[in-house]
């Protein structure tokens, strides 16, 4: 008996195989042997891991997916496979197919009718939700808000367009899924032409207020004036305020201060509220500030269109 034919399979899963992949090469009592040499170390039922392979979270989590054919990785297992910021490499999370009720100790366990191309993708040889249906899944286990910063991400990066996110939510909220209205929300502030925001100093602000309960600003938002096209980093475009940040590497140019000062008087031409703040604006001035500005426009009537 060679064990090669083994190790190889082991190799392209992250060290580990199923017992009907060792039943494929060798027999019930080869492979019982292997298991009493340690050759085989069992993992979960069913899966092993090929001797002085080195335990990792992503074979960790490749054990539970092959422990139930079928299955993937998702929820915020999959946002973690993604690279998708804030979600870290550490708890295991399956969706299986079906509504088997299936239990694996320390793994959360989804279950799931709806499938296909659309949905199940492999990353780092792993089977994984795709990023349109880990963002549309991540709505049932983290807050909205959360959600939001890692849809913009995933577009920034060009893991997903709005149309394809689109799909799979109608798809799974065909199914009766009530969770999807949030998606929905998301989707019907991200109109064709959205730009998903550009710093990482921009959705920190962006984090911050709706975080203190206030609305989502419009990330790089656009309008016309004089001529001239101007986009704004964050914006209440029906309130009329216009929120930028100013970075210190920026502004150091002689052009590049001119250009945003004239920026910024076209913006108070078409009646905006103009709000700066900088890298040493606090949390708690930004919130006071755009709360102050939101509560003036309230008692105001807006004026004329930005076209």
């Amino acid at each position: 008996m060679t064990f090669e034919p083994i190790a190889a399979t082991a190799r392209t899963q992250h060290g580990l195989v199923t017992t009907g992949q060792v039943r494929q090469l060798v027999s019930a009592g080869q492979l019982e042997w292997l298991v009493r040499s340690a050759r085989l170390e069992p993992v979960r039922r069913g899966v092993y891991r090929t001797a002085g392979t080195p335990a990792t979270w992503l074979q960790m989590l490749m054990a539970a997916c092959l422990a139930r054919p079928g299955s993937y990785a998702s929820f915020r297992a999959a946002a973690s496979l993604w690279g998708l910021e804030g979600f870290e490499r550490g708890v295991l999370e399956i969706t299986i197919p079906g509504a088997s009720r299936a239990r694996l100790q320390g793994v959360v366990v989804h279950e799931s009718e709806v499938g296909g191309p659309r949905h199940v993708r492999e990353r780092a040889h792993i089977p994984v939700s795709s990023p349109a249906r880990t963002l549309c899944d991540l709505t049932a286990v983290v807050e909205p808000w959360v959600v939001e910063h890692a849809v913009d991400e995933a577009l920034r990066r060009k893991l997903v367009s709005l149309r394809a996110l689109a799909v799979v939510a109608d798809e799974l909220a065909g199914r009766g899924r009530r969770r999807c209205t949030v998606m929905r929300r998301i989707l019907e502030r991200r109109v064709p032409g959205y730009e998903p925001g550009e710093s990482e100093p921009e959705r920190r602000i962006a984090d911050v207020l709706v975080r203190a309960g206030l609305p989502a600003p419009v990330p790089q938002y656009v309008v016309h004036v004089r001529g001239r096209r101007r986009r704004i980093d964050l914006c209440y475009p029906a309130e009329r305020i216009a929120i930028e940040y100013d970075g210190w590497d920026f502004h150091r140019g002689r052009r590049a201060f001119d250009a945003d000062r004239a920026r910024g008087n076209d913006l108070v031409i078409l009646g905006f509220q103009l709000l700066r703040f900088t890298s040493q604006s606090s949390d708690q001035t930004i919130v006071d500030t755009v709360s102050a500005a939101l509560a003036r426009a309230s008692v105001t009537t807006p004026p004329h269109s930005t076209d």
